[in-house]
């Protein structure tokens, strides 16, 4: 009994020279945060963001009419450039992200505004409880009296190299979730035309021992390296919806944005680069 009275104030004396050790190193600079650069310089007809220590190249959009625009103000808080920099570092490393918070349009705004800062296409799909599968793949339409099927957002974000932006990911039915989980953690989808996704990895791995002729008879379509997923969700409980099925959740590195004030994603039109590359 002597022995644990005299370890317990010395417990919680380490924990508290933990803490004061995290509260004097922040894992964010606040000088390294601001000092964050929109197009510092042009260099083979791409651009470069920095924000606090982490560089992404940013390259000239082939549809520019996909990327958001009126997201992202001369002036940003500190508290939203710490958001951008986090989903900086993670399309960085090439990983899907979840934007969990309360109701409101926080956290599409903030996806958004990453988008605008960094140039990227965006595919954009709203789930439901009345959300199926064909709302992710194709769907069979008519014209001039043929049918066919026409690639819905999720296809479109894979093969293009675009990022897909998932709201409501809480409301996923059980039979949506198998093709989600393929598609994030495989990046392979069977569509129903006959082509099937595959990651770019493996296509080309397939590339060295077959032609792109062959390939396109086996019906294989290669997924851009650069696709990305952005899902926002509400937390369940206490919201209504389904709690995050566990192999679905671990496909991404998730980030709760409840903290952020609804005035500071409340986003005034870009007016543009300021001379010299730099937003003060």
């Amino acid at each position: 009994m002597t022995c644990d009275k005299k370890m317990k104030p010395f417990g919680a004396l380490s924990r508290l020279r933990v803490i004061s050790r995290i509260l004097i190193h922040p894992r964010v600079s606040l000088n390294n945060v601001a000092g964050f650069y929109l197009p510092v310089r042009l260099e083979s007809g791409s651009a470069k963001v920095t924000i606090g220590g982490i560089s992404k190249e940013v390259k000239e959009p082939k549809n520019p009419e996909l990327v958001p625009v009126g997201y992202l103000p001369c002036n940003i808080p500190q508290s939203v450039l710490q958001h951008l920099r986090w989903l900086l570092q993670k399309d960085q490393l090439g990983q899907d992200v979840f934007l969990i918070g309360p109701p409101g349009p926080q956290k599409r705004l903030l996806a958004l505004a990453y988008l605008q800062l960094t140039k990227r296409e965006a595919e954009y799909v709203t789930l439901t409880r009345d959300t199926t599968d064909t709302d992710l793949k194709q769907r069979r339409e008519i014209k001039g009296g043929t049918s066919f099927y026409h690639d819905q957002s999720a296809v479109r974000a894979a093969v293009e190299g675009r990022i897909l932006i998932l709201e409501g990911i809480e409301k996923t039915e059980r039979n949506v979730l198998p093709v989600l989980n393929n598609l994030l953690e495989n990046r392979e989808m069977q569509l129903e035309d006959g082509r099937f996704l595959i990651a770019s990895h493996r296509y080309d791995k397939l590339l060295q021992e077959h032609s792109h002729g062959e390939l396109e008879r086996m019906r294989l379509v290669r997924v851009d390296e650069n696709f990305r997923v952005i899902a926002l969700g509400l937390p369940s409980p206490p919201y209504q919806g389904h709690p995050l099925d566990p192999p679905l959740r671990s496909r991404f590195q998730a980030r709760d944005v409840s903290s952020l004030p609804y005035k500071e994603l409340k986003f005034s039109s870009y007016e543009g680069q300021r001379e010299g590359g730099q937003v003060n």
